[in-house]
């Protein structure tokens, strides 16, 4: 389908506007009869109306940092202990639901400086410095969200699109007219398959306005079946899957899944599966081999 194709040359070309492909995207899903998922494209665009109700890869870590003095000295921008908070207290300050729109993120993406900073209200030093010593008193307290998080945001959107769009173009090719697309598009079970690729496994989302429908998403995390399904899905050899699972074994013992990073065997498939998109032995663009395989790996360790 040629507007799925230019949706997927947009996220995957390094030019390509994130805000033109979420548009589209519209468009898209009012041709193939889910106009009900548009939401998610809305609130991308304009933001989300409430903080509480912002997807997972939106929900950034935060750190509190204070300017303090005593006496004799004074401390900028230092950290400060908080377990003396209430649990619920010490979770909104160390948490940064970014409800704006990605127009705004963009621009924070692009700012010289390394963070952004959200204001503690002045009420609130006397408790924070209750775990200080030595007489400091607080100045100004403020959270602090690294600008790479916030990047982040950007090329999770940008990934979790791409998956979903070719999932879909690999079921909706060829030259179809509109009803056999609705027809195609449903038999396919595209409300799933959008929840699952843009929220990820294990997650309970609203999708809709006016009626609320609560959807679980099926479980990806560790299931390799699902993996090879989706590789096969998008032309990965059969002995290319088969070292894929074995270096998924041989990093088992050294993984450290908090540090969402991969094991050497698993980056060394990567690597090699990247140099065929190059040579062309793996008939898939670069842009769209190193998305692809991001995201399936991820679900796979469910860090999403």
């Amino acid at each position: 389908m040629k507007l799925i194709e230019e949706i997927i040359n947009i996220l995957s070309s390094e030019n390509g506007k994130l805000s033109d492909a979420l548009i589209k995207t519209k468009v898209l899903l009012h041709k193939i009869g889910h106009k009900e998922l548009v939401e998610w494209v809305n609130h991308e665009l304009n933001g989300y109306p409430e903080r509480d109700s912002v997807p997972p890869y939106r929900i950034l870590p935060a750190q509190v940092l204070v300017n303090a003095s005593n006496m004799a000295y004074q401390v900028t921008a230092h950290p400060i202990p908080l377990g003396h908070l209430d649990e619920d207290y010490r979770s909104t300050l160390e948490t940064a639901k970014m409800n704006q729109s990605l127009a705004v993120l963009e621009k924070y993406a692009e700012l010289s400086e390394g963070h952004l900073q959200s204001p503690i209200p002045m009420e609130a030093n006397g408790i924070l410095g209750e775990g200080l010593s030595n007489g400091y008193q607080i100045i100004r307290a403020w959270c602090e969200v690294q600008k790479a998080d916030v990047i982040q945001i950007l090329t999770q959107v940008r990934s979790r699109l791409l998956d979903f769009l070719l999932e879909l173009n690999a079921n909706l090719s060829g030259e179809l007219n509109e009803d056999e697309v609705k027809e195609k598009a449903n038999d396919l079970d595209t409300a799933n398959l959008f929840n699952n690729t843009i929220f990820g496994d294990n997650t309970t989302i609203l999708v809709g306005s006016g009626s609320t429908q609560h959807v679980q998403n099926t479980n990806l995390k560790g299931n390799f079946d699902a993996l090879q399904k989706t590789l096969e899905g998008h032309g990965v050899s059969e002995n290319d899957i088969k070292a894929l699972r074995k270096a998924i074994q041989d990093d088992a013992k050294v993984i450290e899944p908090d540090k969402k990073e991969y094991g050497p065997a698993v980056k060394d498939w990567l690597q090699t599966m990247l140099s065929k998109a190059v040579e062309a032995s793996w008939q898939i663009e670069l842009g769209i081999a190193s998305s692809l395989l991001a995201t399936a790996l991820q679900n796979y360790y469910g860090w999403f």
